[in-house]
This record gives structure tokens, C-alpha cells and sequence, in this order.
């Protein structure tokens, strides 16, 4: 269970990591370009895209990013192709995706020096140590109910049972507050490396 923990970590951080693909040229200060951001990638809104010089095209490229993300996070996560089905993947890919949208978030405040902007935000991420010790607790049930389970059961049942928490929306009951610096670029704003590392331990840890 701590392997897929791992997993949902790994997954989150890859597509965490397509938000700096997008943008060229904006109209947003660096607190709505956060926003914006936050918005397409956890929610799939493009209300605003075009503030940030996102067109259709640029948002399909995007959102093709995004799910690459999602399967290289599978790619890169070192179990068998005959414990990590299509299958699996397609209904876990899509309970992340779920979930992300239940992912609570606010652009608090913003303060801009030239072409650096540290912008802060409040995020009620993913309480993965509840998802994870729900799930071993269900899992155990079901393996003394049927102890003759074979390992591609237990993994399959244990892929269900996080997946179906994160999409519920188990979210920890206290925002956390990261500071974002956003940096000018080519007339966008823009995360740093370390930020967005940051901004995914608050979602999916």
C-alpha cells in the first residue's frame, strides 16, 4: 500500500510538472496567473486561459501534457506491466483526475519585484495518510475474507481503493500555505522547479 502511495505521488508530481509548458505572453498579474494555472490543471477550467495567452490549440497541447504526464508517472513507478493492466491504469488515471477537481485551493496574496512575483496559496490537498491507511485497513478485510487472493488481486483491489478515495475527495482538514515564486518569462509567469515540488507535497502528501 505504501508502494501505490508512492505511485499517486509520483503521477501527481509529473503532471504537476505540464504547468510549466503553457503561456506565451500575458495579460494576468502573477496572482491570477496562479490562479489561471491552478484552474486548468486541477479543475480543467479554461475560463480565463486567454490571459495568459493560451488559445485552443495551446490548451489541447497542454492537456496532451498533462496525460502523458499521467502515463509516464505509470512508466516510472517499477511495477510489471501484468500488475499495472490498462485497465488499472484508464480507472486510475481517471480517479486522480476526479479528485483533483475536490483539491481546494486560494490565491491569498501577492507581492511582485520586476520580473519576480512570490505569490501565496492555501490548499487543502489529498490527506494521503488516511487514503492509505483506509485502504490497508479494507484490504486486509478483504485478504482474511479470501485469503487465496492471488498478488494481481490484492494490487487490482488496492489500485480501486485509493483511487476511489482520491476521487471522493479526501482532502486533509487544514489548508497548508506555500509561497510560489513566479518568475517573467517571454511574458509569462512562471514557477520555479522547487515551487512546483512544493505546491505538489501540499496536494499529494
Amino acid at each position: 500500500m505504501k508502494k501505490l502511495k508512492r505511485i499517486s505521488v509520483l503521477l501527481l508530481a509529473v503532471m504537476m510538472a505540464t504547468i510549466m509548458l503553457v503561456g506565451c505572453g500575458t495579460k494576468a498579474t502573477p496572482e491570477e496567473s496562479a490562479k489561471i494555472f491552478l484552474d486548468l490543471l486541477l479543475k480543467d477550467d479554461k475560463t480565463n486561459m486567454d490571459k495568459i495567452g493560451m488559445k485552443e490549440k495551446d490548451y489541447t497541447e497542454f492537456r496532451n501534457s498533462f496525460d502523458d504526464g499521467m502515463m509516464r508517472g505509470f512508466e516510472n513507478s517499477g511495477l510489471d506491466e501484468s500488475i499495472l493492466t490498462d485497465d488499472i491504469k484508464t480507472s486510475f488515471k481517471k480517479d486522480i483526475i476526479t479528485g483533483l477537481t475536490k483539491i481546494e485551493y486560494e490565491v491569498v496574496s501577492s507581492s511582485t519585484d520586476k520580473n519576480t512575483a512570490k505569490v501565496q496559496v492555501k490548499i487543502k490537498g489529498f490527506d494521503m495518510q488516511k487514503i492509505t491507511e483506509n485502504g490497508q485497513s479494507e484490504i486486509m478485510k478483504k485478504v482474511t475474507e479470501n485469503p487465496s487472493m492471488t498478488k494481481q488481486q490484492i494490487y487490482t483491489e488496492s489500485f480501486k481503493l485509493i483511487g476511489g478515495s482520491m476521487a471522493s475527495g479526501i482532502l486533509k482538514q487544514e489548508p497548508q500555505t506555500i509561497t510560489i515564486t513566479l518568475t517573467k518569462e517571454g511574458g509569462v509567469w512562471l514557477p520555479s522547479e522547487d515551487d512546483v515540488v512544493a505546491l505538489m507535497g501540499a496536494i499529494g502528501q
